[in-house]
């Protein structure tokens, strides 16, 4: 059984699929789960001065993706749920994420990229299996 649960979902369709294959886990009712969504750095701009890092006064949605996080999270019963919204890159955010709760599991999506796509588009779910140092539960799309 599982004690703490990272559930790293991206606002997505695939979020249901996760949250349904999460709920099927036997969790221990004092079990923690974190439902986690990492916002990307904003994109730079080709005017941009390159000896000054972007500003980050970006308004980032973080009330839109946490509303949603609650709304997924409302699903769990006997769990103890903390929401976390952090800004990086995705595979590195979630691994930081998983030290820092000291998780059982990690939960996440696969896109579903295949052979030189899964190379070339940088698989998050592949460098996240690769570097954890728990267990990792990719969840593929329902075709």
């Amino acid at each position: 059984m599982f004690k703490s649960v990272l559930i790293a979902l991206s606002n997505s369709s695939l979020d249901e699929v996760i949250i349904a294959n999460a709920q099927a886990l036997a969790l221990v009712p004092e079990a923690k789960v974190i439902l986690a969504h990492v916002l990307p750095y904003p994109q730079d701009r080709p005017d941009q001065d390159l000896s000054r890092p972007l500003s980050t006064d970006v308004e980032l949605p973080n009330h839109q993706v946490e509303n949603h996080l609650r709304a997924l999270g409302d699903q769990f019963s006997c769990v103890n749920l903390v929401f976390e919204v952090v800004q990086g890159e995705p595979e590195v955010e979630i691994i930081r994420l998983a030290h820092i709760y000291n998780v059982d599991l990690i939960i996440l999506g696969s896109r579903g990229l295949t052979g030189v796509d899964r190379i070339l588009a940088k698989s998050i779910s592949s460098e996240v299996v690769e570097n954890a140092s728990c267990t990792v539960m990719v969840v593929k799309s329902e075709v």
